[in-house]
């Protein structure tokens, strides 16, 4: 008698387990979302304080414009040819080094990191348009500094290069756990 209301429970815990078959998120999955969330909220505030006091923004570039000018200098003290790409990469440096160039920067940044954001919270909940998402943050990422501060110029330049990688590595690593998403 005792054994038939355990039996009943056993079915049930059972029908419970059974019943739950919700997908199983990878730990490194998880991990990169999360270091997604993480880098792509700094920057929404980075890019939130461009846009409120560009000329912030320029000072700073300014100052590091300045050490590693000094850097660069003593590097090539010797070198005439050296000293004149130091100088002309320098006044391509400080020609792009504008409030209205940084301001459309930090936009831009801002619309990017905003999509990655989601991108990654959603491919936290295991939903494939968190990656679409993604994939279009990392885009405009690439294209926006070329837009802003000209292909010839070595800021753009250099901007998107380092989008290209940082992205291109961790679209890669969403889409090695493409297979876990719905």
């Amino acid at each position: 008698m005792f054994l038939l209301p355990l039996n009943k429970f056993k079915k049930m815990v059972d029908q419970d387990q059974n019943s739950d078959l919700s997908p199983v998120r990878p730990r490194f999955l998880t991990i990169l979302c999360y270091l997604t969330i993480f880098a792509s909220t700094y920057m929404i505030f980075s890019a939130i304080s461009g846009l409120s006091d560009p000329e912030i923004t320029v000072k700073a570039m300014t100052n590091s414009m300045e050490s590693w000018e000094t850097v660069l200098q003593d590097a090539v003290k010797n070198d005439p040819s050296g000293q004149s790409k130091v100088d002309q990469l320098m006044s391509d440096i400080a020609a792009s080094n504008t409030s209205s160039n940084m301001r459309d920067n930090s936009f831009f940044s801002l619309v990017s990191n905003l999509l990655t954001f989601i991108g990654a919270f959603l491919m936290l909940r295991l939903k494939k348009n968190g990656l679409r998402l993604y994939v279009l943050g990392c885009v405009i990422a690439v294209v926006a500094p070329v837009l802003v501060f000209g292909s010839d110029n070595i800021m753009g330049f250099s901007l998107a290069l380092m989008a290209v990688l940082s992205g291109a590595l961790f679209v890669l690593l969403y889409a090695l756990k493409m297979k876990y998403m719905e």
